[in-house]
């Protein structure tokens, strides 16, 4: 359970006599605004704010397995058993006191980067945290808990981000999300190796959002992806939570495994920073979805802007350009007889507004009651799907996205509104700068 006001998840206590259960805030972790009262809630329903274990920072980054641990204290009410249990999520830095068993690098970071505790508390954390060390099973996993920064890759530094990522499917760390099986990892580690890359500029972000809140269910058909295996990186975050950052997908005999990915590592000290792209990357899974042959999706699927981005591509809206790759990635690549790295540019096509002309714009018809009166003004129709007919007889359908439009008499005025969001542009001059990281 987690507090609905604040997301911080609650402990919970049950009076053994009575069976009247009841819930708190962590001592350890400040919940916002100060002095409220719990509000449990299923953490499925809450965007629940995870933090480390031992410092409650936000930023996790591994999972520690442990036998079960529990604490028994006497306190005026009574004797009070916690049931820890078995999942300890830890940054990056407390990763690596655990690790080296440095039980007092913990209780130092605890004092310098976690909240205010009283002596009793924190006399408390300390022998948690030392049970911990105890009781540590081998191994960790990659978490995808905690809140990083979301910070949009830079195009011409994917084709590392890409090897970074194959090698984090191939490592020993276990994986979260399901990802852990070893058919599983296998089969990404060689999809990802192998996939296109294409970096999503930020215009074609927008429409690509925009056009996912309103997909219809869709069914996608191998001729909708622009790649068997790709990775994609959007301009700007995107999702429910506006975390991810980027996605890769793998065909297969089993349908479309597709992971999403959130960026971490952003707020590091530098030498911490070059440590943690070692290990882990830039990316890490945030959604694992396998889309079996002929299940639809729609609005409300996890991987609903990646499948409006593939249809916007294979709609033709688009445009791909090559980008220019780091000189010190595409050596690297030339050292080892690699090929060199491509990455994609996608962008939306140059458009201009289609406008009914003659009797369609003057006059709206109706199939119902036949022609209406002529139109004394022109106005906006937003951005909507539609079915387009394909395939044998035409008798298939595939949504198609209709750009907004402006229509009606090319000589009345506009009807005024409160939103107009023109969402295709021309692309830039040849000779333009290209977007850069951040801009």
């Amino acid at each position: 359970m987690a507090c609905r006001t604040c997301g911080v998840p609650l402990n919970r206590y049950v009076d053994l006599d009575t069976r009247q259960v009841r819930y708190q805030h962590p001592a350890r972790v400040i919940a916002g605004p100060a002095g409220h009262r719990p509000d449990p809630a299923p953490l499925d329903e809450v965007d629940a704010r995870h933090v480390c274990d031992f410092c409650s920072d936000e930023r996790i980054a591994y999972t520690f397995h442990t036998t079960p641990i529990s604490a028994v204290t006497d306190t005026k009410r009574g004797r009070l058993v916690e049931h820890y249990g078995t999942d300890w999520s830890a940054c990056f830095l407390c990763a690596g006191l655990v690790q080296a068993q440095d039980l007092h690098g913990l209780h130092q970071r605890l004092r310098q980067t976690g909240p205010p505790l009283d002596p009793v508390a924190t006399s408390a954390a300390q022998v948690m945290q030392q049970a911990v060390l105890q009781s540590l099973l081998p191994g960790m996993a990659v978490a995808n808990l905690g809140r990083w920064p979301a910070v949009p890759l830079p195009a011409p530094t994917l084709p590392k981000v890409r090897d970074r990522l194959a090698n984090l499917y191939a490592c020993p760390l276990r994986l979260p999300l399901g990802l852990d099986d070893p058919a599983v990892r296998g089969a990404l580690a060689d999809s990802v190796t192998a996939a296109r890359l294409f970096w999503i500029d930020p215009e074609f972000t927008e429409l690509a959002t925009y056009a996912a809140g309103s997909l219809p269910a869709t069914h996608l058909t191998a001729t909708d992806l622009p790649a068997p295996h790709g990775l994609l990186a959007w301009a700007q975050p995107v999702g429910p939570r506006a975390d991810l950052v980027a996605a890769s997908w793998t065909s297969g005999p089993h349908g479309l495994r597709v992971v999403g990915y959130r960026s971490f590592g952003a707020g590091l000290p530098a030498g911490d920073l070059q440590r943690f792209r070692e290990q882990l990357g830039w990316l890490g899974p945030r959604v694992h979805v396998l889309l079996p042959p002929g299940e639809p999706v729609d609005a409300g699927s996890p991987v609903a802007v990646l499948a409006a981005s593939w249809l916007l591509i294979a709609q033709r809206l688009t445009e791909t350009t090559p980008v220019p790759v780091d000189k010190a990635i595409r050596k690297a690549y030339q050292r080892s007889g690699r090929p060199a790295p491509e990455v994609r540019l996608v962008r939306i096509r140059g458009a201009t507004t289609a406008r009914p002309t003659g009797e369609a714009a003057t006059t709206h018809l109706s199939e119902r009651d036949g022609p209406a009166r002529p139109r004394d003004h022109r106005w906006w129709v937003k951005a909507h799907w539609r079915r387009q007919p394909y395939g044998p007889g035409r008798t298939l359908r595939r949504p198609l996205l209709v750009l907004p439009q402006l229509r009606g008499p090319d000589d009345k005025p506009i009807k005024a509104s409160t939103v107009v969001r023109m969402l295709a542009a021309a692309p830039p001059p040849p000779d333009s700068p290209r977007p850069g990281p951040g801009q």
